[in-house]
């Protein structure tokens, strides 16, 4: 049994620095167990009488060998079967025999063009194999060396983590879309360059104006507008372009794309926390809910959230590219008919009754509720989705508000079922009774269109009389589609407005239908009123 000495054993000229020893800034390297050579390991069995080793021919991978044997002033080409410094086994399925003892006057063993030996042999052994001679001969002139042999497959054979040295297939090489090509590389470029400024900048600052919590500071709010105006906004501009781009993309092509966009990206875009969230999805679905409360600026992945300068501007870009001021006016317009349904509803011995789809954080009904102080009659919500955490935190902000508090009149009941049952289940909301606003926001994203006319049929049903459903889906406008695809592997189903209108339609031919936009026409609804 061999062991590893202690430290005090190894020659300090062997040993690896301590800390105390080391020059400040450099790693050491790992300690190697120095063995004594009394604890030296030799052969064990028939390996105790040494012979060199011996390489079958599946061995040399990509490297061709060949033996070629000269007979009666005859040559013949032989399978190589195996081979060693001093000898070679082959094929021989020639009519004339060899015999054990004899001579070969000219043996030559070659690897890819490469002749390893060149001479005489002497035939060591002869044995029937499935119809043909195996043959060992024995080298006369010289040793073969064998280590040019497997270095020469070493290098055939390397191809390291993907296709090897041969760079014309690198997985993000295309032919054509030039344009896309050097958008991309002048986005990287620019944040190089604003990696750079911004790391000087957060230098030269106070920690808390950077990194503090104090919203309300005069040198924050001026280093914000800064950012925005010089950082952000250019980094904006070459971003919507590359989504601008409409020709045509083949799935090769796209995934060449992407593998470029990754190459080229990746490493600076993934320091924010947003991005990077999008991309790992720890909650096993894309777009959960913190996610959403980062396009609406809370919690820890909010507009300005980053371990460093460069990393909250990133953030700050990433929540004002079109598609997510477009999540934020959705919201927008959802408080808005929200409130509109309050104002103008007349007391008829029931409450109000709202169902949200996938509702995630709430956060349209949280600021309608939050905002208003006078309900004319009470108002029944019920909050629907798959991810408990995501009801938690709107549990724990509602039970905050006044109109929510006990006595108060709006009641709220948190609906913890799967996107499977909705699906399949068109009574899920039956005990609840009619509702007069049942609104998706972006379920419908992810739907493809049998399971959305589905989905819209068993929706309508439980609309009461004059009651309205918003189905909102994002379409094909949004600029931000390819970096949400190539950075963070997320995929929507985009839909024009003919395509919402036609799975609304189809879903419910009887109904009132229209689309409804929000301000950037990125995220309109397809709005469905019972008469």
């Amino acid at each position: 049994m061999t062991h590893s000495p202690a430290s005090s054993d190894i020659p300090k000229a062997l040993r690896t620095n301590t800390t105390s020893e080391r020059p400040l800034g450099i790693t050491p390297a790992p300690v190697q167990a120095i063995r004594n050579y009394q604890d030296l390991e030799g052969g064990i069995g028939r390996e105790v009488n040494f012979r060199p080793p011996r390489y079958q021919s599946a061995e040399f991978g990509p490297v061709g060998a060949v033996v070629s044997v000269m007979v009666d002033d005859k040559t013949y080409a032989c399978v190589l079967h195996d081979v060693s410094q001093n000898g070679v086994g082959f094929e021989w399925k020639e009519s004339e025999r060899l015999e054990v003892g004899a001579t070969i006057s000219l043996l030559t063993v070659s690897f890819d063009r490469h002749e390893a030996y060149r001479g005489a042999a002497r035939v060591g052994s002869v044995r029937e194999v499935d119809g043909f001679q195996l043959v060992g001969a024995s080298f006369l002139d010289t040793l073969m060396n064998i280590d040019d042999v497997l270095q020469l497959r070493d290098v055939k054979a390397w191809s390291g983590a993907g296709p090897g040295l041969a760079l014309k297939e690198r997985p993000w090489r295309f032919e054509g879309h030039e344009r896309f090509k050097s958008l991309v590389a002048e986005l990287r470029l620019l944040l190089l360059d604003a990696e750079q400024q911004l790391g000087e900048l957060e230098a030269s600052l106070p920690w808390h104006v950077v990194h503090g919590g104090d919203q309300d500071m005069p040198a924050r709010d001026a280093l914000i507008h800064r950012l925005r105006t010089e950082v952000v906004d250019e980094i904006l501009t070459v971003y919507n372009a590359i989504g601008s781009l409409r020709d045509p993309v083949t799935p090769a092509e796209h995934r060449a794309m992407k593998e470029y966009s990754i190459r080229q990206l990746d490493d600076l875009l993934m320091q924010a926390s947003w991005l990077r969230r999008a991309r790992d999805k720890p909650l096993g679905y894309p777009g959960d809910f913190e996610l959403m409360n980062g396009i609406y600026g809370i919690g820890a992945f909010g507009s300005f959230a980053g371990n460093t300068l460069f990393a909250k501007t990133l953030n700050l870009f990433l929540v004002n590219t079109p598609a997510a001021r477009a999540v934020a006016e959705r919201k927008n317009v959802v408080a808005a008919r929200l409130s509109k349904l309050l104002d103008e509803c007349k007391p008829n011995g029931r409450p109000i009754r709202v169902l949200s789809l996938a509702a995630g954080p709430a956060q349209e009904t949280y600021e309608l509720l939050s905002s208003r102080e006078h309900f004319p009659t009470p108002v029944e919500i019920v909050l629907f989705d798959q991810d408990k955490r995501a009801l938690a935190f709107a549990y724990g902000r509602f039970k905050q508000l006044p109109a929510v508090k006990a006595g108060g009149q709006v009641r709220i009941v948190y609906l913890h079922d799967t996107i499977k049952r909705l699906l399949r289940d068109p009574r899920l909301f039956a005990s609840f009774g009619e509702f007069d606003m049942i609104f998706s926001c972006g379920l419908f994203d992810y739907l493809p269109e049998a399971t959305a006319t589905t989905l819209t049929t068993n929706l309508y049903a439980n609309l009461a009389s004059g009651g309205s459903l918003y189905i909102g889906n994002q379409t094909i406008k949004t600029t931000s589609r390819w970096l949400i695809e190539f950075l963070a592997d997320w995929y929507l189903i985009y839909r024009e407005h003919a395509e919402m209108l036609a799975f609304a339609r189809a879903g419910v031919p009887s109904a009132d239908i229209q689309i409804l936009e929000e301000p950037t026409g990125i995220n309109p609804f397809v709005v469905l009123q019972r008469p």
